[in-house]
């Protein structure tokens, strides 16, 4: 199994935006472009707009042959049963999966643990480029830690 698990690309800060910038739509694109040809089938996202249109040139370029799985997160206070839904989702999968997850600064890094792929480490409220690789095999799990797109 193979899990790309990242953070939405780059925000609109103003308060109540729920939206990417021109920069995040970029960052966008470009996920598409690196890991569209990786065989991904499933892809998991919150209930956040911004992680939606990070998964949207995705969802454009494989079209019916990635289902995406929106779970909803209750309270920004209260990540926990996201992270749970997700995990056990993920867990659910058939051991030749390559799937997605777009989350949050404070849940991807629990997404990653709770899968077994131990700690990564936080990501600032600042950080869009954060790309994680979990592999799942006969070896047991390993964590590439990438970077794509514009440094943040």
């Amino acid at each position: 199994m193979i899990i790309f698990v990242l953070r939405h690309a780059d925000k609109k800060t103003a308060p109540g935006a729920d939206d990417l910038t021109s920069a995040g739509r970029a960052r966008a694109q470009l996920l598409a472009r690196m890991i569209g040809e990786s065989g991904l089938s499933a892809a998991f996202c919150s209930n956040a707009k911004r992680t939606q249109l990070t998964l949207k040139p995705l969802k454009d370029l494989l079209g019916a042959g990635l289902k995406i799985t929106e779970v909803t997160i209750d309270g920004a206070d209260q990540p926990d049963k996201h992270v749970d839904t997700i995990v056990a989702a993920i867990n659910g999968l058939g051991s030749d999966v390559v799937a997605a997850i777009v989350s949050h600064s404070n849940t991807v890094p629990l997404i990653i643990a709770g899968l077994g792929g131990g700690d990564v480490g936080p990501i600032e409220d600042d950080e869009f480029d954060k790309l994680f690789v979990l592999f799942d095999g006969p070896g047991g799990k390993t964590v590439l830690k990438l970077r794509y797109g514009a440094a943040t």
